[in-house]
């Protein structure tokens, strides 16, 4: 037994261990042996041929002859479900695409749910994703992320997300959502300092998606940048002629019931915008916003 084995269900349940296995063949080329997961994810051998009988079974994963294994053809249907159920059209793809050329910066929309948003399509154009940054990367719903969408969201569920920021904080996210929905954009900006910040811990982000195991520090560091990339403007802020920083902009996208589903992001991560430029960046996101309802009920 290897110390990852014997670590409490608290820590490593077993069904950690199954995402692990399942996770780490995903992201490899070719097939992977026994050993080299059982290397890779500190488990022992038995546990990790525990788990790939469970997994041969149900058809998630396919052993070869040379005993490696691969990704079985029983997750096609998996596949197909998640790709219906939410992931965008080809179509969305393409209009995010367009904005990202249009305003130079790479554009993401996520998917959101009370939990946590996921993002489900990205386009880089002439800007730069931070490293580790991809779709299928989820983040748990703390303010004042997704707060485009839990502004369109009931009295509850609004509260219990405020609730997730430091008391000091909470007034500013209640003015927040009250803003969002008269104007329908939110925008966050960063000092250089914290741009520069941003920047290195998403390299360290990169780094760490190799390691399987490291997915915790990995979900802990998305959070901590995205704090660091989130101080709210005021409409008065935005509407002065003075220079600001921005580090992204944000905008719901709804369904075909009305519902607030998707948050659409442009991520500028520029120390210093013009008013002209930030008034352009809040003309494109609200229209592709539009764009994108559109196509939900399609």
């Amino acid at each position: 037994m290897t110390a990852a084995d014997a670590t409490p269900r608290g820590d490593s349940p077993p069904t950690d261990r199954v995402v692990a296995v399942l996770e780490f063949i995903a992201t490899e080329a070719e097939p992977v042996s026994v050993a080299a997961m059982a290397s890779r994810l500190e488990l022992s051998r038995s546990t990790v041929t525990s788990i790939l009988s469970a997994l041969s079974k149900a058809g998630w994963v396919s052993r070869q002859a040379d005993r490696r294994y691969r990704l079985g053809p029983g997750l096609l249907r998996l596949a197909g479900a998640v790709q219906s159920q939410l992931t965008p059209s080809q179509a969305f793809s393409h209009v995010l695409a367009d904005l990202a050329d249009r305003v130079g910066c790479a554009v993401s929309l996520a998917l959101v749910d009370q939990n946590e948003m996921t993002m489900v399509g990205i386009a880089t154009g002439p800007g730069q994703v931070p490293a580790g940054v991809d779709t299928g990367v989820r983040l748990p719903m703390a303010a004042p992320l997704g707060v485009s969408v839990m502004a369109y969201r009931n009295k509850q569920s609004q509260q219990d997300w405020i609730d997730t920021a430091p008391a000091a904080h909470r007034p500013v996210l209640q003015a927040l959502l009250h803003q969002v929905r008269r104007g329908g954009v939110a925008v966050f900006g960063a000092d250089g300092v914290a741009l520069e910040i941003l920047e290195v811990m998403g390299e360290v982000v990169g780094l760490l998606a190799e390691h399987p195991r490291s997915g915790a520090l990995r979900q802990r560091l998305f959070q901590f940048l995205s704090r660091l990339s989130a101080r709210p403007y005021t409409a008065e802020e935005l509407a002065s002629d003075a220079d600001l920083s921005i580090s992204y902009l944000s905008a719901p996208v709804f369904d075909h019931g009305g519902n607030a589903v998707y948050e659409l992001q442009i991520g500028c991560l520029r120390s210093q915008v013009s008013r002209a430029d930030r008034d352009e960046y809040l003309r494109q996101i609200r229209s592709t916003a539009a764009a994108l309802t559109a196509l939900t009920g399609n």
